[in-house]
């Protein structure tokens, strides 16, 4: 695994992140799920809905506000031949990191609506001035597919790195305690495993949460990568919102906070009070 591959996770779901985050930017393989006490691994309440946006901060060593980054859930329609959720990341750096590395990074993923397995995933990076794109679409072996993106090859039930939040967010935390999934980079597959710790009070510019900390592990082969993982707090409300994410990458320790929720009224200006919780 590349050094930067986690740094690339994070960018994807942001997050990239953990996205996010990035994303940032999180996730289970339907085919295997690794905890005998879940009946379903996905909860029943309205994590997702159209229309909303996420805003954060990315705070860098001594940098605060060294990048910003946004997740978007654009639309649920029928996209290249099939009902698809389309969701999208954005990542840009922030003066004065932006001075010695400018960063403009655009992330979408298509994703279907069972599972949240990923069909489409198509990235924009924009570093130095220097553009770099990369567009697939996604097949299990043995599936076909009638995509004129170029294909990839993954494990049944991969999911990218951004659907892979949302597919977190859907996760019934209460009932499971661990989830393991396939999952694509943009460039290769690892498997993901995100173990739930506990509930607790969370403080961030957004507002104060109780929310549920999962921590994110990655398995190159079967061997975990010792300096990449990452800690992702999810609100306890009924969107399972995440607020904060902590990657501990080789570069340093990127905090991740949520600062504006397009559900909340007024919260375009990132002061908004949210929901009690």
């Amino acid at each position: 695994m590349k050094v930067s591959s986690g740094f690339r996770i994070l960018r994807d779901s942001l997050s990239r992140t953990v996205m996010s985050f990035p994303i940032i930017f999180c996730v289970i393989c339907l085919g295997g799920l690794n905890s005998p006490r879940a009946q379903s691994p996905l909860s029943s309440s309205p994590a997702l809905r159209i229309g909303e946006i996420l805003n954060y901060r990315i705070d860098w060593r001594h940098f605060s506000g060294a990048a910003t980054a946004q997740l978007q859930i654009v639309d649920r329609r029928e996209f290249f031949g099939a009902n698809s959720w389309h969701f999208r990341a954005a990542l840009h750096t922030a003066a004065p990191l932006r001075a010695f590395y400018p960063l403009d990074d655009e992330i979408d993923s298509y994703a279907l609506p069972d599972g949240l397995v990923s069909r489409e995933y198509q990235e924009r990076f924009r570093e130095f001035g220097q553009p770099e794109n990369t567009t697939a679409a996604l097949v299990a072996a043995g599936q076909s597919s009638t995509s004129t993106l170029p294909r990839v090859i993954v494990p049944s039930q991969t999911r990218d790195a951004l659907s892979a939040i949302y597919f977190l967010r859907l996760a019934d935390w209460k009932a499971i305690s661990e989830l393991r999934t396939p999952i694509f980079d943009g460039q290769d597959v690892y498997t993901l495993i995100a173990t739930r710790e506990k509930s607790e009070l969370v403080q961030i510019a957004a507002g104060n949460f109780t929310a549920t900390k999962i921590s994110i592990r990655l398995l190159d082969g079967p061997r975990e990568i010792p300096d990449d993982h990452f800690t992702v707090w999810l609100a306890n409300d009924p969107a399972q919102t995440p607020v904060l994410c902590e990657a501990y990458l080789p570069v340093g320790v990127l905090r991740i906070e949520l600062i504006s929720d397009s559900a909340w009224p007024g919260s375009a200006n990132a002061k908004a009070t949210p929901p009690a919780n």
